[in-house]
């Protein structure tokens, strides 16, 4: 398991390396493609150059470059316009003081910019006729532009036909700039063809693109780096350096896919090695102001791997997403605050945190909705005074409705799995994720069957089968949580789900290809032999498990966490180590309990007991017990350390809902002296998990 580090390293304490990091000047970042008009520049100064060259070796001038350049001189005149026209609708968009007068002012305003911006598009297409490379492209960048925009996708025919009619025409400015070898059209060109279904084509653009060393193809290029596939090490580094090329031309993109590979892929050592340079780069654009590096610094570091304890984030996580907020930035808020919650309670100071929400004032009404989630999280713990918190269940409900239902998912599981009284008493029959205007939204009617589940005991048959329905019902409206938790109980035979390798096989592949973090988690348990009924593979490699268990984790996956401190527990470690994953096994079991995650503890269990013999698996468990009786001041046990965690791992993971649980906790528990007895009849444990 990787080992924390220290990303925000002062300048007096950092070592010299004989390399000054470089140096990026956030004001010329650009997105994944340089700007319209950027572009256009360019082709205008080719242009120039190759009429000045010519003027001064005395040559001919090649045929109508003259006229080319004042063509396109006039197309960047035009792509300047475009883009401050763009500049300040958006400007106008986001502004809004709720009076009446001036609403309507800034809609004739915004009225009066689009039609300046379609007499822009009028000339440009007939500068486009006349031949213009520079006008086809922009014009079939903008119809592209138009259809993949979010909210305007059709799913009638005749909205699909329109679409479609739309891409054909982009195809055709786009093809007569790439007739000219204008290389920005060709990956355009490649994902017109995409949409319009055609591969081949699609592919041969893409080729095009990556040879022309276009930003958006190298960049999607790049993107196999984040997807769980195996590569040679010479490939991994060649990537890696393309990237960093690309970041250090300014490309933003290809720094913040950097940063995205170095969390989830910590366990390669090739990665590892762009990790420091990486971090200085976005550290110097966060601190030159720009709020994307704030918030991917906050990301970067918002994970289990890094946090200190399973309960408290890392410094830094609150420290970049604060930066990003104290700018202005409502997701900084929004995503500092969420990284302090641990189960239903916020760990820092509540009020604080309720005041600084109370008092940002949302940009639209999307911001709006969700800071609204955040509150009503916020404003459940027991610390808070009754007239704030009798707010919770408005607010939690409203944001759900509006889109962010996450926010009363993660709050009520937590609250209703942590509550000792709700667990004695049963599931509550009267929750806000029973309210039937939820019902069509998938996370809920998984979060509601998930925590049905947790209590299969105190009722019957149909109970335990409309928690299934909730589900199953997500499943088939796509939500990702849902595919990764029926996938674990098909294949794992958990939570009364019958085992299914066949169903599970095929659910695991497609989770896979959305990068779904158990997803990655399963597969590395399938190729090491930890699921009954699915041999492993003798020629597996560990480096390989160990980084899918990585990817799992670095998106705070409690199965590929535990998974991963396991693995090495299981191998030979020098006595600080296996003190350090005592820790991390304590911070495996603690975090499960937090998500309520009896898979996790199922095979944090299973593997205990299974490997109950292994010295350095005992002497992690004794580490681990360790540190809990001096938290506790309870004295823990004398022997069979690994033992007693299988134990207490699978109490656990019965409370959570998984029925063969409490069986196989009666059966390993080694007061009963059980194991001993089982071993003379010649059965094996492996026959009951």
């Amino acid at each position: 398991m990787a080992r924390k580090t220290t990303g925000t390293t002062s300048s007096k304490t950092r070592k010299k390396t004989g390399t000054a990091t470089p140096k990026l000047d956030a004001a010329l970042l650009f997105m994944t493609q340089y700007p319209l008009a950027q572009l256009c520049e360019i082709r205008v100064q080719q242009l120039e150059d190759r009429l000045k060259a010519a003027t001064e070796e005395n040559a001919a001038v090649p045929a109508g470059l003259a006229a080319e350049l004042d063509q396109e001189r006039q197309v960047l005149e035009h792509a300047h316009r475009l883009q401050a026209l763009g500049e300040e609708i958006q400007s106008l968009m986001k502004s809004g003081d709720g009076d009446k007068a001036a609403e309507e002012k800034k809609a004739q305003r915004a009225d009066e910019l689009r039609r300046e911006w379609r007499r822009s598009e009028i000339e440009l297409a007939s500068l486009a006729r006349e031949g213009s490379v520079l006008a086809n492209y922009i014009l079939g960048a903008s119809l592209l532009k138009d259809v993949l925009s979010p909210g305007t996708r059709s799913t009638d025919g005749d909205g699909k036909k329109a679409e479609r009619d739309k891409l054909q025409q982009a195809a055709a400015f786009l093809g007569k700039a790439a007739e000219r070898g204008y290389s920005p059209a060709y990956f355009e060109l490649h994902v017109v063809h995409e949409h319009l279904g055609d591969s081949a084509a699609a592919d041969q653009w893409l080729a095009r693109a990556l040879e022309a060393g276009e930003p958006p193809a190298l960049l999607k290029d790049g993107e196999i780096l984040v997807k769980p596939v195996p590569l040679p090490a010479d490939e991994l580094q060649a990537r890696l350096d393309r990237l960093w090329e690309l970041a250090l031309s300014h490309c933003w993109g290809a720094l913040e896919l950097l940063c995205i590979v170095c969390k989830m892929r910590r366990e390669n050592e090739v990665v590892r090695s762009f990790e420091q340079k990486t971090l200085r780069l976005v550290q110097d654009l966060a601190r030159q102001g720009l709020e994307l590096a704030m918030l991917t610094l906050g990301n970067y570091y918002d994970t289990i791997l890094l946090a200190p304890d399973a309960r408290y984030r890392d410094k830094k996580v609150h420290y970049w997403y604060d930066m990003a907020a104290e700018h202005g930035n409502a997701i900084g808020l929004v995503r500092s605050v969420r990284a302090g919650f641990f189960g239903p309670a916020y760990t820092g100071p509540a009020h604080m945190a309720i005041a600084r929400v109370m008092a940002e004032r949302a940009s639209d009404l999307v911001s709006a909705t969700e800071l609204s989630g955040v509150l009503g999280s916020l404003l459940r713990p027991v610390n808070v005074p009754d007239e704030l918190a009798e707010q919770s269940d408005d607010l939690l409900l409203s944001a759900a409705l509006g889109g962010f239902s996450h926010y009363l998912c993660r709050t009520l599981r937590a609250e209703i799995i942590w509550d000792d009284d709700v667990v004695e008493r049963g599931y509550p029959d009267e929750t806000l994720l029973d309210d039937a205007r939820l019902d069509k939204d998938p996370l809920v009617l998984f979060t509601r069957g998930q925590t049905m589940l947790n209590y299969p005991g105190q009722h019957g048959q149909d109970f335990v089968q409309r928690a299934l329905d909730n589900i199953l019902t997500a499943v088939t409206q796509g939500n990702p949580a849902a595919l990764g938790w029926l996938t674990d109980a098909a294949l794992r035979g958990l939570y009364g789900v019958r085992q299914n390798i066949e169903a599970g096989l095929k659910q695991l592949k497609t989770g896979l290809a959305i990068r779904h973090p158990r997803a990655m988690a399963l597969e590395a348990l399938r190729l090491l032999g930890w699921i009954r009924g699915i041999p492993g593979d003798d020629h597996a490699d560990r480096a390989w498990i160990r980084e899918l268990l990585g990817m799992a984790a670095s998106d705070d996956d409690c199965l590929g966490f535990a998974a991963l401190v396991l693995l090495e527990a299981l191998e030979p470690a020098p006595a600080k180590r296996q003190k350090e994953l005592g820790a991390d096994l304590g911070k495996a079991i603690i975090w499960a309990r937090s998500h309520a995650d009896a898979s996790a503890h199922f095979l944090i269990g299973c593997v205990a007991c299974l490997h109950a013999d292994n010295p350095g698996l005992n002497e992690v468990c004794r580490h681990y017990s360790v540190l809990v009786g001096r938290k506790t001041g309870d004295r823990m046990y004398q022997s069979e350390y690994a033992a007693h965690v299988a134990t207490s791992s699978f109490h656990s993971a019965g409370l959570l809902g998984e029925p063969k649980a409490e069986l196989l906790a009666s059966l390993v528990q080694p007061e009963l002296d059980n194991l001993p007895r089982l071993r003379e009849e010649g059965k094996s444990l492996e026959d009951f998990m």
